[in-house]
């Protein structure tokens, strides 16, 4: 199925008679070569990175990361939470006690004509509340502290965001692609007793007010969308003309489109594939600055891994600079300490990881700790194709301390996140990429005991305190500090143990500007230019 996909879109760039100059010039139709697509475009069906790929290209969102005044367009440094400029949004203000957000829309219409309008907000909203949707409602409920009902209509063009609790955090969520604002006059002309929030319809109609747009027949469910320009769309415009996704599986293949010219951008390529296309002088490989990282996962609910002086054992026993050399071909980063390098904090060595095999075996001496063997789940599918090799190091070094790893490897991703949501598992490899990229995301994600994500039974009620400090704190010298803690906190008695920090790889086909490095690492194609 990939070899017939390439030769498809091979034949239909060159026009079937395979002359190079028959293509589309660049900037014309770009096409995104994706590892698969989603079943659905509802946002309220959220199927991992293919969905996170096209949602953000669909855009329609409230507010955005503000890049255009950062290092390379956000590449070289992370926007920060006080970075944010209306999308959708013309401006916003809050109330002195820090509990409401007053909101007012610009003038926008959809595809459909519909003019957008605080209704359509509402119905947004109250629709991923209403149909439970994960991660929207982490964000509003635990990140940000939302209300139970937090949008007030005030008039068309008005409205108010209602929180519980003041939160540095509350207008960054809304970046998130899940928060896309749907033409809820258009949805509801589709909605039946059964079906009241229209899910059959958006499932194959994007129904934004975003750059794009598409009829029924542009989206082969699992295979292929086609967006055309939105007429009606006023905001920021670059050259593309027509963005094209396609699925492809194989790594491989998605490689081989890109460096034949049938795909502008492929997605998702192994770091061999990558360091490959450096080499190509029509291909440009991005590295940008992310908030992603790879940790280690101990259950601490185990009579064993629960002892913070194994923890800290294990973590002293991993040479994480090994592991990157070995590993990803000059891509990616050794983690350094508990919080993130791309965080841009000066961190003090408490927070730092040290490899000391000697300390590591004198920890577990002092834990009553002899030989030991644990279990190490892994998946390709998260982190990815690397996670074999990242465990055989793993497997090796910790040998070295006196600790066997038994690898079992999960095929799918279906199947990682089951085991890590269930606590299912002594040790596991995973990935941890923010939806939103600001420390106080990282830190209480999964390593706050109020977090429904920590699966794995950490407590520590410091860090829980110095967390929710960080995420009412703005940012600036007061919060820095509150980090700092929190990240010294968390090398003293062990969360998640961080292993690799990930940079946001890219190789698209040269001939494109203007790209909009945002924090959660997308491409915003309708941005971009030629020259």
């Amino acid at each position: 199925m990939a070899l017939a996909v390439v030769a498809a879109l091979a034949v239909a760039a060159c026009g079937g008679g395979g002359a190079a100059q028959e293509r589309p010039k660049a900037g014309t139709t770009f096409t995104y070569a994706i590892t698969g697509l989603p079943t659905s475009l509802d946002p309220a069906d959220y199927q991992g990175d293919p969905s996170r790929n096209i949602g953000f290209e669909l855009g329609s969102s409230l507010f955005r990361w503000g890049t255009e005044g950062l290092p390379k367009q956000g590449c070289d440094a992370l926007a920060k939470v006080d970075q944010i400029n209306g999308e959708l949004a013309e401006s916003y203000e809050r109330s002195a006690d820090g509990k409401v957000v007053k909101v007012k829309l610009k003038e926008a219409r959809s595809a459909a004509g519909n003019t957008l309008t605080s209704n359509d907000v509402k119905w947004t909203i109250d629709r991923l509340i209403q149909l439970k949707v994960g991660t929207p409602n982490t964000l509003m409920q635990d990140v940000a502290d939302w209300a139970a009902d937090p949008i007030k209509v005030v008039d068309d063009r008005n409205f108010e965001i209602l929180m519980d609790n003041p939160s540095a955090m509350d207008i960054a969520i809304l970046t998130w692609a899940q928060f896309r604002v749907l033409d809820s006059t258009e949805i509801k002309k589709n909605v039946t007793a059964e079906d009241p929030w229209g899910k059959a319809f958006v499932s194959r109609n994007a129904s934004t007010f975003g750059p794009w747009t598409h009829v029924t027949g542009d989206f082969v469910s699992g295979d292929r969308l086609t967006l055309t320009k939105n007429p009606n769309y006023t905001g920021e415009r670059g050259d593309v003309e027509k963005l094209v996704f396609v699925g492809v599986a194989d790594p491989a293949s998605r490689a081989q489109l890109l460096s034949t010219g049938n795909a502008s951008y492929a997605t998702g390529l192994q770091y061999e594939q990558y360091a490959q296309l450096r080499s190509n002088p029509a291909i440009d490989v991005q590295t940008c600055v992310s908030a992603d990282r790879i940790p280690l996962v101990l259950n601490a609910k185990d009579p064993v891994l629960g002892k913070n002086e194994v923890r800290k054992a294990i973590s002293l026993a991993i040479d994480r600079k090994t592991i990157v050399d070995a590993v990803y071909r000059g891509f990616n980063k050794p983690a350094d300490a508990t919080v993130s390098a791309a965080y841009g904090l000066d961190l003090p060595n408490a927070a730092k990881y040290q490899y000391n095999v000697d300390e590591a075996k004198k920890l577990l001496s002092a834990a009553g700790v002899g030989p030991l063997s644990i279990t190490l789940h892994i998946s390709p599918a998260r982190p990815g194709a690397e996670a074999e090799q990242i465990a055989i190091l793993l497997q090796s070094q910790l040998r070295q301390v006196g600790i066997e790893v038994k690898i079992q490897t999960l095929a799918s991703a279906t199947e990682i996140n089951t085991v890590f949501h269930d606590g299912n598992f002594q040790a596991l490899l995973y990935l941890e990429p923010p939806a939103v990229a600001d420390p106080y995301y990282s830190l209480f994600l999964y390593n706050s005991s109020k977090s429904k994500l920590n699966t794995f039974g950490y407590v520590d009620a410091e860090l829980d305190s110095v967390t929710a400090q960080v995420g009412r704190t703005t940012p600036g010298a007061e919060r820095d500090a509150l980090v700092k803690k929190a990240a010294e906190i968390q090398a003293n008695h062990p969360g998640f143990i961080y292993i690799v920090d990930r940079d946001f790889v890219h190789a698209v086909r040269k001939g494109l500007t203007n790209y909009q490095h945002a924090p959660n690492g997308e491409m915003f194609v309708h941005t971009l230019k030629q020259g």
